[in-house]
Parts: C-alpha cells; structure tokens; sequence
C-alpha cells in the first residue's frame, strides 16, 4: 500500500502541474506557439517551479495532516503497553478531533473498568465465611458502592422474581441490578443506584453481575460454615456430656466392684476352710477385676481428656514394678523372664501411671500370647547419659521391653493399635480398644513414650494383637512392645 504522505505529496503535485500542460498543450493545438520557442522556455520554467512549490506545500500539508495521526497512534501504543492515564490533546472540530475525543473517552472508561476490577478482586478476596453471613452482606454493599461508584446499595435476600425491577427515570439516578445466586440456586438481589450521568454500559453490567455471583456464592459458603460451627458446637458439648457422663459411671462403679470383689474374695476363703470351694467365685473375682480395668481406663481417658491428669514424678526401679505386676496377673502358667540391665539406673516418673502401663502390656501379652513364654527386658538406651553399668552422670532414658513368642500383630492392625476405641479384626476380640491408647498417653504424659516393635523370627515359632484381639498370621514371631522412660543414674544426689 502507498504511503498517505507520498498520496498527498502526487496529488498536490497533479493537481499544480496539469494546469501547466493543458495550457501548454492549449497553446500547440492553436497555433499559437512562436518559433523561437521562448514560450515553451516559460513553460518549462513554470513547470519546474510548479512541482518544486506543490512538493514543499505536499510535505507542509502531509505534515500537519499526519501530526494528529501520529499522536493517536502513539496513544493507541501506550493504552496496549496498558498506559491509559496520559489522554491526547485537544484537536480542532472535525473528524480528527471527534477520533480523539473518542479515543480518550476509551481510555478513559478502559480506566475505569480497570480499578472496578481492581477493588472487586481486592474485596472478594477479603471475604471469608468466618465473618457470618450479616457481616458479609454489609461488606459487599460497602465493596459495590465503592467499586461501582454506586450513589447506594442494598442487597435483598428472597427469590429474585418477586422483587421489582425500578424502572429508569430520565435525569434521575439510574437503577442497577444483578441477582445473587450460588449456582443454579438463586438467593436475592443485589440492587442500587448510580449517577444520572454515570457511564454504565454492558460491561458494568457484566461486572456488577460477576461480583454479585462471587457474593451469593460467599453468602451460601458463610450459611454453610455457620450450620457446621453450629454442628460442632453441639457436638462439643455432647462430647462434655459424655465425659461427665463416663467420669460419673467410674467413679459410682469403682466403691460397688471393690465390694463385690472383696466379699467374693471372703467367701472364696470361707469355703475354702470348709473344705467347700466354689468356682463360681472365682469367675466373679475374675470378671469384677475385669470390670474395674475397664472402669480405670475409661477414667483415665476421660482424666485425659479434660486435661486434669498431672504426673506425680518419683524415682523408682521398673524392673520392681514389673516384678510386682506380674505376681498381681497371677498367671502361673506362663513363662516369665525378667532381664534387668539397667545398671542401676533409675525411672523418674509418676509410678501409678507406669504401673498401669505395665499391667496392661502384660496382660495384653498373657491374653493374646496364647501361653507362650513372656520376656520383658529392662536397659538404658545406648549412649544416652553413660553406661549400663552406672559410670556415667546426668539424665538418660530407660527402655522396657515386653515381647511374648505367641502370634504376632496382624498387619491390617498394625498402623491402628494406638487409636482410641481400636479393636481387631479377629473374631471373638474382647476389651473397650482403649488399653493401648491410654498406655501410651500415660507414657507421654510421663516424658516417655510406648511404640510397636519389630520381632526377629526365630526357629518353630508361631505366626503376631492388640489387647483388642488383632493378632493374626505374620512373618514376625510374637508381639513387642517398648516403654521409654526418662531416667536418672543412681549416682545422682
């Protein structure tokens, strides 16, 4: 395509020149030329001046009349580079003038959608469903009128279609409207009011609409969050009722089952002078003594729970402790090992608290070892505060170990042993799940803690349970589990 200033620079010189040869050519046709040809000499020199005048005027025209092009061109450069603060200067009353009127009027307006975005993103990012839904009705009508530049704003909730639309009025304020709806479900109206000569064309529209979709979708996600709080709540205080409830039970259960064991114990003794003696005695102190761990341990949950359980730390051996709890099992039939290579060393912990621990892994191993032989091994964790041999000083830890050769964990079981109310899969599996659970939590509420270990397999064993029956079919032989205790050397003091 030819270039505008080179079109204008041929026409200017067109339109100079033709003249020139039309008369000279005039000239010819009559006759009227002289011999010596001095006329064609002054035409040839009016020519000559006739192009050089129309290509200064050309360049001079050409110039003045791309000048105001040049500058909407640069505009239309900044406003893509996204620069729309800059408008293009007045320009006289005709077609070039009105285009740059036009042009800033874009500009313009392509500012101003620009900062509605702005402030839009800007205000639906700080909406949450935290806030409740009161609160974010009031934020969105705050966020309309400043975004939108709305003289008011109100939003109504309700169905849509039973809310007139206001109809516009010549030089009043111009009604806008957009529903809210979270989906396909609608929730209300965003309704106001902008100036009567605000600019609002079917972008605003879209906008406003866009906005009052994000604001219906918050006003469901702020509904829904309030009914899950609200859930949550009340699931709080039933959770409080329960714990009142199973802090009453235990106590209440534990005066009338010391009773009961008591006088069956009485009984049992009184038969026994008489050469009378009755098993069925012996099953009610059997199954009085189960009732009561239970009701122990649901105490201590619920103790544990309310955060009311308080370690009452003291030095002791475990090796003793192990010793004790295993002569109160009674179970004579079992083969037991103690290994005691702590050195001397000391736990530092509450002993009631460890004692219960270690009852419930030992029964655990005596329940599900299937009378298999019990070992339970005391040491210190190597390198930790000195020697097995008490040389060393200063704070250490202490390892119990109770490992029994009967069937070993189930793997199914195993990443759930220590949950609350975690019972295997076996059939017949007896207990609350709760004798893991709260061992553990007695370890580290102690400093300590209560993990499964792995069993090396060993030659004719058998295939690893919880207290609540998982044992199963395994490559490991039998089941272990470690106590960690902080300890204290017994050269301390």
């Amino acid at each position: 395509m030819i270039p505008f200033r080179i079109r204008i620079t041929a026409a200017l010189l067109i339109a100079a020149l033709v003249p020139l040869v039309a008369f000279g050519a005039l000239l010819v046709i009559t006759g009227r030329a002289d011999s010596d040809g001095s006329i064609f000499r002054i035409l040839l020199t009016a020519f000559v001046i006739a192009a050089l005048l129309g290509v200064g005027i050309a360049f001079v025209v050409a110039g003045s009349l791309t000048a105001p092009l040049r500058a909407l061109a640069t505009a239309l450069d900044r406003i893509a580079a996204g620069d729309t603060s800059t408008p293009l200067p007045a320009l006289a009353d005709d077609e070039l003038g009105r285009l740059a009127e036009r042009q800033n009027q874009l500009a313009a307006d392509l500012l101003r959608r620009n900062r509605q975005v702005a402030r839009v993103v800007d205000a639906v990012g700080t909406y949450s469903p935290r806030e409740g839904a009161d609160r974010l009705v009031d934020l969105a009508i705050a966020d309309a009128r400043a975004a939108f530049g709305l003289i008011d704003a109100r939003i109504v909730l309700g169905d849509p279609s039973a809310i007139p639309a206001e109809e516009r009025v010549p030089g009043d304020p111009l009604p806008v409207r957009a529903d809210l709806r979270a989906g396909a479900e609608p929730l209300g109206v965003l309704v106001g009011r902008a100036s009567a000569t605000a600019r609002w064309d079917r972008a605003d529209q879209d906008l406003l609409e866009l906005f009052a979709a994000v604001v219906g979708v918050g006003l469901r996600n702020a509904e829904l969050f309030a009914r899950v709080a609200d859930q949550n709540e009340r699931l709080r205080e039933l959770d409080a009722a329960k714990d009142d409830f199973l802090r009453g039970v235990s106590h209440n259960l534990q005066t009338p089952l010391a009773r009961i064991r008591a006088y069956a114990d009485q009984l049992a003794g009184e038969q026994a002078v008489a050469g009378e003696p009755d098993r069925r005695l012996g099953i009610i102190a059997e199954q009085s003594d189960r009732l009561s761990r239970m009701v122990r341990q649901l105490l201590t949950v619920s103790r544990l729970d309310s955060g009311v359980l308080r370690p009452v730390p003291e030095v002791f051996a475990p090796a003793g402790l192990v010793r004790r709890a295993w002569e109160a099992l009674g179970a004579s039939g079992v083969p037991f090992t103690l290994d005691d290579r702590s050195g001397g060393w000391l736990a530092l912990a509450d002993p009631d608290q460890v004692d219960q621990v270690i009852w419930g892994l030992l029964d655990n191993a005596v329940k599900y070892g299937g009378g298999a032989p019990i070992t339970v091994t005391v040491a210190l964790v190597p390198g930790d505060g000195g020697t097995a041999g008490g040389g060393g000083t200063g704070g250490g830890t202490l390892r119990l170990r109770v490992e029994d050769a009967g069937p070993g964990i189930a793997e199914a079981d195993r990443g759930r042993l220590f949950e609350r109310y975690a019972r295997g899969t076996l059939p017949g599996a007896e207990g609350t799940g709760l004798g893991l659970y709260v061992s553990r939590e007695l370890a580290r509420a102690n400093g300590g803690d209560l993990v499964l270990d792995t069993v090396e397999p060993g030659p004719g064993s058998q295939p690893p349970a919880d207290e609540a029956g998982s044992r199963g079919a395994s490559a490991a032989t039998g089941a272990a589990f470690t106590l960690t205790l902080p300890a204290e050397s017994p050269t301390e003091g």
